[in-house]
């Protein structure tokens, strides 16, 4: 199993659209996909079609030690499962130590279960994001393509090179993925050529494009894919989709 983390220290920047739009298309690409919502807002529930909040999941499992197989949901779409949050969820009460969702997922043998894991992380740089870099394998780094964005990008940069020298020698940066991209505007441009020189060519993504019907597909609660493949905003995470596959 292959574990991408998608974050960001600054919210709105379309963690939560990337995390459930990339599983949907890696789903129909035929690989097994779990999602791990570790955000207690709670988000990916409502992407994937679940209206009621969940009274188990992740984040109560850091208490109780339960096997997270007896937690994680079958959706409704090809080959995707979710291990939800604990909407408000009081962070607390999960004790300061990095290696507890590393031994919650051995325990569980879930790399004997699914190809790929996608993780969505709060935007905050807590216990939840400590465990959360401790345990994958690649990170995508969503951006927003403006200025304030790139502050983001580079205060996690600091925290992501830091970890991975101390407590995951492994884990590589798969890409900055600039989102709400707008190629008509000189700016947006810009700012994915600031971004470019500041981590390299390789390391940027394809952007995602603005489309008002990736809020849409939340609202209908189903991935964009599934509500029309024609939509600009489902063929641009399925480039994505098809850009990750190749890229690991």
């Amino acid at each position: 199993m292959k574990t991408i983390l998608i974050t960001n220290r600054k919210g709105g920047v379309g963690k939560t659209t990337t995390s459930v739009n990339l599983s949907a298309w890696l789903g129909q690409m035929g690989y097994t996909v779990l999602i791990i919502d570790l955000d207690t807002q709670s988000h990916v529930q409502y992407g994937l079609g679940f209206a009621k909040s969940f009274k188990s999941g992740i984040h109560k499992a850091f208490e109780t030690k339960q096997n997270l197989n007896e937690l994680i949901h079958e959706t409704s779409f090809k080959n995707l499962f979710l291990l939800p949050a604990v909407i408000n969820y009081p962070i607390n009460k999960i004790k300061q130590d990095d290696r507890q969702l590393a031994r919650l997922i051995r325990r569980s043998r879930l790399k004997d279960t699914f190809d790929i894991c996608i993780i969505d992380t709060p935007p905050t740089s807590d216990i939840l994001l400590s465990n959360a870099l401790a345990i994958s394998d690649y990170a995508i780094v969503p951006v927003k393509t403006e200025f304030l964005g790139l502050i983001g990008v580079n205060q996690f940069l600091k925290i992501f090179y830091t970890t991975a020298s101390k407590v995951n020698p492994k884990l590589e940066l798969l890409g900055i993925l600039p989102t709400m991209y707008n190629k008509s505007m000189s700016e947006h441009q810009d700012m994915i050529k600031f971004i470019e020189k500041k981590v390299g060519k390789s390391r940027v993504l394809k952007p995602i494009r603005n489309d008002i019907k990736l809020s849409i597909s939340f609202l209908e609660g189903k991935p964009i894919s599934y509500l029309d493949k024609r939509y600009r905003g489902s063929k641009d995470y399925e480039k994505l989709a098809k850009q990750i596959v190749k890229r690991l």
